[in-house]
C-alpha cells in the first residue's frame, strides 16, 4: 500500500476537525442507542468481566507504555468499539449465547492488538523527533495494511468455519461487525483522537531499535542445543496432533478456517512459504498448549471452538511480524538474515507489548464462572505467549547469523 494516502488523511482529518468529530459522535450515539432502545445482547456479568478484563490491561499498559494518556486512549476506544459493536447486534436483534460471548472476547483482544501496534509506532516515530501529526500518518502507513489483513483473516477463517459447523454462525456475524468497526476505528477515530489530543513525549527504549535481537544472539551461541530442541518441538507436535485427533468431535471447521486463512494471505502476500509459515507457527503454538492444558484434565471431547477461537488472536501477531518481514523483503534487503533482523527491530517490541496486554487480560478472564470462556481464555493466554516466544526467538534465531 502505498504510503502517501496516509499523510494525505492525516491532513484531510486536520482540516476538518469539527465535521468530523460531529460525525463521530452521531456514529457512536447511533451505534450504543441500540442497548438502550433493544436491550443488550449479552448479560450484565458478562459485560461486567469484559470491562473488568480492559480495566487491567489499560493499568498495565500504563507502566508498558510508560504513558497515561496511551493507557487511557487503549481503555477509552475499545471500550467505545466494544459497546459500539454490542449496540450494532442490538439493533439486529442479535441475543448471544454463552458459546458466542467467546467471539467478543476475539473481538476485545483484536481491538486491544490493533491499537498497540498503532500506539507504539506512533510513540517510536515520537521518540525518534516528529511531530505527533506526522508519527500518526506514518503509523498508519506502517500499519495500516498488516490491521487490514489481520482483521480480514480473522473474519474470513471464522465465516468459513461456520460453513461447515452451525454453531460458528453467531460468532462468525461477531466477529465480522467487530473487525469491521475495529478496523474503522483505527483508521478514523484514533486519528482524529490523535491530532486533537497531544500524548506525553517520551525517549524511546532500547528495544524500540533492537528489538530482542541480544536474546537471539544468546541463543544463537549454542546451535546443537537450538538444533536439538527444534527436533523434540517437532517430535511433541506430532504427539501433541495424534492426541489431540482423537478427542476432536471435528477438524474439518478448524482444517478450512486454516486453509482459508493461508490463502487470502497467499494472495495479498504472494509468498507461499512466508504464509504458511505464519500459519504453522501458530498453530503450533494452539496445539501444544492444548495438548498440555487437556492431558493434566479429564476430556471426552474436545469442540472445534476451542482450536478456533484460540488461533483467530493468536495469528495476529504472526500478521504483523511477516508483514514487516515481507517488506523489508521487497525493499533494501535481500536475504532472510537481514528481513529478520529488520523485523525484529521494528515490530518485535509491540508484538511482546501486546502479547504481555493479551495475557493480563485473558488471565483475568480465566476466572470466568462459564467453563466456555475460562477453558477459552486460559488456552489463548498460554498460546499466545507460546507462538510470541517462536515468532520473537526461535525464528530468528535460525535465520541470523552468529
Amino acid at each position: 500500500m502505498n504510503g502517501r494516502w496516509a499523510y494525505y488523511w492525516v491532513q484531510i482529518m486536520a482540516h476538518n476537525l469539527p465535521i468530523l468529530w460531529f460525525a463521530l459522535m452521531v456514529g457512536l450515539l447511533l451505534m450504543a442507542s441500540g442497548l438502550f432502545v433493544k436491550g443488550s445482547p449479552i448479560q450484565l456479568a458478562d459485560a461486567i468481566w469484559v470491562l473488568g478484563s480492559l480495566m487491567v490491561m489499560s493499568g498495565v499498559a500504563i507502566k508498558l507504555f510508560d504513558s497515561l494518556k496511551t493507557a487511557g486512549l487503549l481503555l477509552v476506544v475499545t471500550s467505545l468499539i466494544w459497546f459500539g459493536v454490542l449496540g450494532c447486534l442490538a439493533w439486529l436483534g442479535v441475543s448471544l449465547t454463552q458459546i458466542s460471548v467467546l467471539a467478543l472476547v476475539v473481538v476485545v483482544t483484536l481491538v486491544m492488538g490493533n491499537l498497540v501496534h498503532l500506539l507504539a509506532s506512533v510513540l517510536r516515530e515520537m521518540a525518534r523527533g516528529a511531530f505527533q501529526h506526522d508519527a500518526v500518518a506514518e503509523s498508519l502507513k506502517l500499519n495500516a495494511m498488516p490491521i487490514l489483513l489481520s482483521n480480514l483473516t480473522t473474519t474470513f477463517g471464522f465465516s468459513v468455519a461456520a460453513f461447515f459447523d452451525s454453531q460458528l454462525i453467531e460468532m462468525a456475524w461477531v466477529v465480522g461487525l467487530g473487525a469491521l468497526i475495529s478496523y474503522l476505528a483505527i483508521v478514523t477515530w484514533v486519528p482524529l483522537i490523535l491530532l486533537s489530543w497531544f500524548l506525553e513525549f517520551r525517549v524511546g527504549h532500547y528495544d524500540d531499535r533492537h528489538g530482542f535481537l541480544d536474546v537471539v544472539r544468546k541463543m544463537q551461541r549454542y546451535p546443537r542445543w537450538l538444533q536439538a530442541m527444534v527436533w523434540l518441538s517437532l517430535t511433541l507436535l506430532l504427539i501433541s496432533g495424534v492426541y489431540l485427533s482423537q478427542f476432536m468431535v471435528s477438524l474439518i471447521p478448524v482444517a478450512m478456517m486454516l486453509f482459508a486463512c493461508w490463502m487470502l494471505l497467499w494472495l495479498v502476500w504472494r509468498d507461499w512459504q512466508v504464509s504458511l509459515m505464519a500459519i504453522l507457527t501458530s498453530l503450533a503454538a494452539i496445539v501444544l498448549v492444548l495438548t498440555g492444558y487437556f492431558s493434566v484434565q479429564s476430556v471426552v471431547q474436545i469442540s472445534a471452538v476451542v482450536l478456533i477461537v484460540p488461533l483467530g488472536i493468536v495469528l495476529d501477531d504472526s500478521i504483523h511480524y511477516f508483514s514487516r518481514y515481507l517488506r523489508s523483503k521487497q525493499g533494501f534487503f535481500n536475504t532472510a538474515e537481514n528481513c529478520h533482523r529488520y523485523a525484529l527491530s521494528s515490530v518485535g517490541r509491540p508484538i511482546w507489548l501486546t502479547t504481555q496486554l493479551l495475557a493480563v487480560g485473558l488471565l483475568v478472564l480465566g476466572f470466568h464462572p462459564d467453563e466456555w470462556i475460562r477453558q477459552a481464555s486460559l488456552v489463548t493466554l498460554l498460546a499466545t505467549l507460546l507462538a510470541s516466544y517462536i515468532i520473537l526467538l526461535w525464528l530468528p534465531a535460525f535465520q541470523l547469523k552468529s
